[in-house]
């Protein structure tokens, strides 16, 4: 039997269909490709076992919103699409530890909303923060710019459960942070794009919402943007979002502070005061409309994302290189870190050479570029990874999938 007609007996017709069936035009879909929703961590695990014996190759999503990422090609290695969608609970909230158990399909959005009424946030602002799963925000790393303050989503995670290639659960790690011997599975999994198993629950960290929130944006000349961004470095101020925001208008540098109201208050009068020693001007904004304006503007679907990442006294460099391009551009780097976001026109002249141009920059200075989406038509390898961990890498690919199952070349080096 085909995948759609198995599960379709294994599941019914409401939690397995064809992929031409969802009208997701996305991607160009061979028709017996079937995609599954499990709705309980014992189907899930059917699932993923029937998959095994059958040798079907998996794909394993939430919402679908970062199929794209990483992959600019039709689905043709794939036979199954698994999406926890329909694994969307709270299993446990300890409100006083400021620790959650949730499904690995809820949305960040449904999740941060149930966090609300208890005070409480998951500590990520991420791209698709509407659509997007819990587990799809792990399997990609896209914490956003809230790791200015709190880390990376990898440092949010204290626990997960997954399910192996060929259908038995795993789990590790638990409510607390603590040093065990062996494989770290939370990193692991952590920006690993679904390659090593299928996340079914996450056990997470999380903070006290801030009595209060507000965004200030420094504008003027490049050079200026620079000095600013390096003092804010270097002189103790603590925001919990500091970004360069950078695009064909010219450089800003928007600073986020949270916390009480006096704290707040004064970071952001030694942020002003930084800006008027230097000559730029500064400006209070809205601030959840401003960084939800952002996220819209960089998952344009007309635009080239990319993600990168170099040392922070590079990104101005970088910067002044996006402003020769000819058409537009948005870029969204993260001051103290140096990793972030960047979006260029799909119809910018030579994208391919301007893409390696800047990929060669920020290789040069410790870093990366990965292209996350593009045209299809795009020829060129999104990871462009020249490090020397590929070996590693592969060794644990194949402990954790000894077939190749599990996300067929999602990854680095065709993983």
């Amino acid at each position: 039997m085909s995948p759609v007609t198995t599960f379709q007996s294994l599941l019914g017709t409401d939690q397995a269909m064809s992929w031409s069936s969802l009208g997701d035009t996305r991607f160009e879909a061979v028709d017996e490709l079937a995609i599954v929703f499990p709705q309980s961590l014992e189907q899930l695990s059917a699932v993923v076992r029937t998959c095994y014996d059958q040798r079907w190759r998996m794909l394993s999503c939430g919402q679908r919103t970062k199929l794209h990422w990483g992959v600019h090609h039709q689905l043709h290695n794939i036979d199954v699409v698994i999406s926890t969608a329909r694994l969307n609970g709270v299993v446990e909230h300890w409100v006083d530890d400021f620790t959650i158990r949730v499904d690995a399909g809820i949305t960040v959005a449904n999740l941060q909303s149930k966090l609300e009424t208890e005070g409480q946030f998951w500590t990520v602002d991420p791209l698709y923060d509407q659509q997007e799963t819990v587990g799809g925000n792990l399997a990609t790393a896209d914490g956003g710019s809230l790791r200015q303050r709190y880390g990376s989503v990898r440092d949010t995670v204290i626990g997960v459960q997954f399910v192996r290639y060929d259908g038995e659960v795993v789990k590790a790690g638990g409510r607390v942070v603590k040093n065990v011997a062996g494989y770290d599975l939370m990193k692991l999994m952590t920006g690993a794009y679904g390659t090593l198993g299928v996340l079914s629950q996450i056990t997470l960290r999380l903070y006290p919402i801030a009595a209060q929130s507000q965004t200030i944006v420094l504008s003027g000349a490049t050079e200026a943007i620079a000095e600013a961004a390096l003092k804010t470095r270097l002189q103790g101020i603590t925001p919990v979002a500091m970004d360069l925001i950078g695009a064909a208008g010219g450089v800003r540098l928007a600073g986020r502070f949270q916390g009480i109201t006096a704290g707040v208050e004064e970071q952001v009068t030694r942020f002003q005061t930084i800006a008027d020693g230097l000559g730029l001007t500064s400006k209070s904004v809205e601030d959840s409309a401003f960084w939800s304006s952002l996220a819209l503007q960089l998952t344009s679907p007309t635009t080239v994302l990319c993600k990168v990442g170099l040392l922070p006294t590079q990104l101005i460099p970088l910067l002044q290189q996006l402003e020769t391009l000819p058409s537009g551009w948005l870029s969204r780097l993260h001051n103290a870190s140096g990793l972030g976001l960047l979006a260029l026109a799909s119809g910018t002249p030579d994208l391919v050479k301007t893409l390696e141009t800047l990929r060669a920059h920020c290789t040069a200075h410790k870093g990366y570029l990965t292209v996350l989406q593009a045209p299809p038509s795009l020829s060129m390898d999104p990871w462009g990874y020249t490090g020397n961990a590929l070996d590693t890498m592969k060794a644990v690919k194949q402990k954790f999938d000894p077939h190749g199952l599990l996300n067929p070349g999602r990854f680095i080096g065709g993983i």
